[in-house]
């Protein structure tokens, strides 16, 4: 194994591990890519109200966004999952852990914003967090039904 600092953060899966360097590798090269090209727009087209500072602070987390979504989308998390039964327990797992992580989203909102003195700071402090449970809930059934799919192929 390699020495790096990012094995704090990589699966000690060596084919997870893999994939997921390959995804942080497109992404640095795509980012690499459109920086340059906002970057030449601006001084040989002469875009004086391109935000160059804006377009840095995006790359971060178009970085982190694009890894994000390769990994959900490539199927690679749960490996583990091969039958009907698996699934089930799995999407279970899936739905506590949505509501788990909607409520700690909920406290945090409450902490920083306070208690609501307004209709509609009130339906912030609800809508958010439903919102955050869904969208969390979404992508965790997506990246299941991949691995479900991948581990079929696999499997035959």
């Amino acid at each position: 194994m390699i020495r790096s600092f990012l094995n704090a953060f990589l699966p000690e899966d060596e084919y997870k591990r893999m994939r997921i360097l390959y995804f942080m590798a497109e992404t640095t090269f795509l980012t690499v890519v459109i920086l340059l090209l906002f970057g030449l727009s601006k001084y040989i087209f002469k875009f004086a109200h391109l935000d160059t500072e804006f377009l840095l602070l995006l790359g971060p987390f178009f970085m982190m966004a694009y890894t994000y979504f390769r990994y959900i989308f490539s199927g690679i998390e749960h490996t583990e999952v091969l039958n009907k039964q698996d699934y089930r327990k799995k999407r279970q797992i899936a739905i506590k852990r949505s509501l788990l992580v909607g409520l700690v989203f909920f406290i945090i909102s409450f902490i920083v914003k306070g208690i609501p003195i307004s209709y509609d700071e009130g339906i912030d402090l609800i809508a958010l967090p439903i919102i955050f449970i869904l969208l969390y809930f979404l992508f965790e059934l997506i990246s299941l039904k991949r691995s479900v799919k991948k581990n079929k192929e696999l499997d035959d």
